[in-house]
């Protein structure tokens, strides 16, 4: 019982990346079980045993975006002590998770999300305020250890270093890849943190 079920989540995590890399050239509403099971060597049945539909599909594109921002909290809170390093590294992260996962902005930014459903709006707004929670929290480590201006507020900030990195995958994804996001990351970086620092 324990193999099925690693095996399930392998697969479904298969499935995930094959969409993720479908839609690296392809529209979201384009996006088709046919083509997914295709780009993996299977039947579209064998898809069906582990997603009801493309929706569900689309709803574990966007936990596995969550898993990656989140993951992206752990390594920069395992790699360093300090607040700034941490914010600092979390950019480089997100050049990362913009510029190697092209899908990612595409689903992020496409009509389907931001259409009609609001369910699914509300589970990208859910995903992008619990991140935003991790990086308040951050900031107020920050701040109790005197890395950061104690008269800042978290809430604020954080929204501020998000306002860094949505313009940049926006850009990026109109451009189709063309947009240098790591160029952009360096140009802000500097007056983000004087904001940290300077009174």
């Amino acid at each position: 019982m324990t193999t099925e079920k690693v095996a399930t989540d392998i697969r479904k995590e298969q499935i995930v990346e094959a969409a993720l890399h479908i839609l690296s050239d392809t529209e979201v509403k384009k996006l088709k079980i046919s083509g997914i099971a295709a780009q993996l060597g299977l039947a579209p049945s064998a898809l069906y045993r582990h997603f009801k539909n493309k929706d569900a599909i689309l709803g574990a594109i966007l936990e596995h975006i969550r898993d990656k921002m989140y993951k992206n909290v752990e390594i920069v809170r395992k790699n360093n002590e300090n607040a700034i390093d941490r914010l600092r590294e979390l950019l480089r992260l997100h050049e990362g998770l913009i510029c190697q996962n092209q899908g990612i902005p595409r689903i992020v930014f496409s009509d389907e999300l931001w259409g009609q459903e609001r369910i699914k709006r509300q589970r990208m707004y859910l995903i992008i305020r619990g991140y935003l929670l991790e990086l308040e929290a951050i900031v107020r480590e920050g701040q109790k250890k005197g890395e950061i201006r104690p008269d800042l507020e978290p809430a604020a900030v954080a929204r501020m270093f998000f306002g860094i990195v949505q313009p940049a995958a926006l850009l990026w994804h109109m451009s189709e890849g063309d947009f240098d996001v790591k160029g952009h990351f360096i140009a802000a970086w500097p007056l983000f943190h004087l904001t940290l620092v300077t009174k």
